[in-house]
């Protein structure tokens, strides 16, 4: 684990959770969801490795603290969100200023091309919002990375595939 940031609240998961062994992907009536957790949201090829399975949408629970919510949370969700051209949903608990992890909260739902579709704030919210799936279609036809991509210089490996 990286040393934290100077005044900084350290948190390792590997504490208190286990880690998975497989990426999770499941089909649903509403469409193919990838579940990731927190940390997931960092690792560009677990995303991917859910785009190749065939999800519409990967969701991460997360609840990154105010130093790393502030600088990462929405910048990871948009990239992961436009590197794959699907829908990213995260949700967070609210913030509690009187604990000794303080969260960053913004819930947030991201579409295809990298758009805030909705989010909260950091006190406690329910979101809803509309995922329109044709989004996605048009987002592959007018940016077609997948057939752009320079496989013949590198490649995307899902060892679990």
């Amino acid at each position: 684990m990286g040393k934290p940031l100077p005044g900084e609240v350290q948190f390792k998961e590997s504490d208190s959770i286990s880690a998975g062994d497989k990426p999770t992907v499941v089909d649903t009536d509403f469409g193919c969801i990838g579940i990731g957790i927190c940390h997931d949201i960092r690792f560009p090829e677990l995303a991917m490795s859910y785009s190749a399975r065939g999800a519409h949408l990967i969701c991460y629970p997360g609840a990154f603290n105010m130093s790393t919510g502030a600088a990462l949370w929405e910048l990871e969700q948009r990239t992961r969100a436009v590197d794959n051209q699907l829908y990213v949903a995260s949700c967070s608990p609210s913030r509690d200023s009187a604990s000794s992890y303080i969260i960053w909260g913004h819930s947030t739902l991201v579409g295809p091309m990298g758009e805030i579709i909705a989010t909260t704030g950091h006190e406690e919210a329910v979101l809803v919002a509309d995922i329109d799936y044709a989004a996605i279609q048009l987002a592959r036809e007018s940016f077609p990375l997948k057939s752009q991509r320079r496989d013949d210089i590198y490649q995307f490996v899902d060892l679990l595939g």
